[in-house]
């Protein structure tokens, strides 16, 4: 079971009917809508959205790079969250969104294409509202699959 399911039914059922070209697509699609609205940014960030436009051999050294994004900010948020100042409640969220988002690449970039769909379920938890993404992700699991530069 799909923890999209959770999320979303309808979408997790267009994941399993789409093509490998299509749920690679849908997840560039997904990952590069939510870092740009969580303002997820870094070096290691571009270039894992690049790798995913392209395609390709997983660069370990960048896999590596981005889960110890997801990680760190992971451990920043749940520190603060910890501390219990509700006064830190939109840091505790903002590192939280940012947490997932990155987590989302770290899935994106696995060998396993069977991680694609993880990778959906974080970039969706990222957002207060995920009707955007889940749109954006609808249409690229309907289209041809090819992901190209004007992805």
């Amino acid at each position: 079971m799909f923890r999209l399911n959770s999320i979303s039914p309808d979408l997790a059922e267009s994941f399993r009917h789409a093509t490998p070209g299509q749920r690679r697509k849908a997840t560039l699609v997904a990952c590069t809508f939510v870092a740009s609205r969580v303002g997820l940014e870094g070096e290691e960030v571009a270039a894992a959205l690049e790798h995913l436009r392209h395609g390709g051999e997983v660069d370990r050294d960048l896999l590596q790079k981005i889960e110890s994004l997801a990680a760190r900010l992971d451990d920043e948020y749940l520190r603060l969250d910890e501390e219990g100042d509700e006064t830190k409640r939109p840091e505790v969220l903002r590192l939280f969104s940012k947490a997932r988002a990155a987590s989302a690449l770290g899935f994106a970039l696995s060998e396993d294409p069977g991680q694609l769909h993880e990778a959906l379920y974080e970039a969706l938890a990222a957002v207060d509202d995920a009707t955007g993404v889940i749109r954006l992700v609808a249409e690229a699991l309907q289209s041809s699959g090819k992901v190209s530069k004007g992805s």
